[in-house]
């Protein structure tokens, strides 16, 4: 029987692949790129939350709110960020992680006209949006002028190279 180590080293080897997924669209897809860095965050936070004991397996796989519950133990236990700089360096990062989760489909969904990733929304105005023009964490990641993308992408380098040394 497989345990929660095993599930936790699955999640994160899925992780790694969805971050190499998100490299190669990179901001030439926003909308690609912005679901594929929330697949990551989704994963790396349900290794991270199952190592350290904070979920059980059943939790994991029906949640999508790994990645914030994992932004927040690592704002608030400020020593697990110490190998990656502390979590004032990451500010920006944990803003974006969080605006991803936020906009899961099976979490910005409940909300008429909320905007989300993967799939277009109606406006309150009667309007149609899709997250490849209109989803804004999509087009702030896209901006070259920004950073943000480069920002995120550093911050899930190092994640994935720490990880080890902040969830044992």
């Amino acid at each position: 029987m497989a345990t929660d180590r095993d599930w936790a080293d699955a999640y994160r080897a899925q992780a790694r692949a969805d971050f190499g997924a998100a490299l190669l669209a990179g901001t030439q897809f926003p909308s690609a790129f912005a679901m594929l860095l929330q697949m990551t965050f989704e994963k790396f936070g349900k290794a991270a939350l199952l190592r350290s004991g904070a979920i059980a397996l059943t939790t994991a796989r029906t949640s999508h709110k790994a990645a914030s519950r994992m932004i927040a133990t690592m704002r608030l236990q400020r020593g697990l960020m110490a190998a990656m700089g502390g979590p004032y360096a990451w500010h920006a990062a944990f803003e974006v992680v969080e605006a991803l989760e936020n906009a899961h489909p099976q979490l910005a969904g409940r909300a008429p006209g909320t905007p989300q990733l993967e799939y277009p929304w109606e406006t309150a105005t009667g309007a149609i949006q899709w997250p490849e023009r209109d989803l804004d964490i999509a087009a702030r990641l896209a901006n070259p002028r920004s950073g943000l993308a480069a920002h995120v992408v550093d911050f899930a380098t190092k994640l994935d190279r720490h990880f080890d040394a902040i969830f044992l």
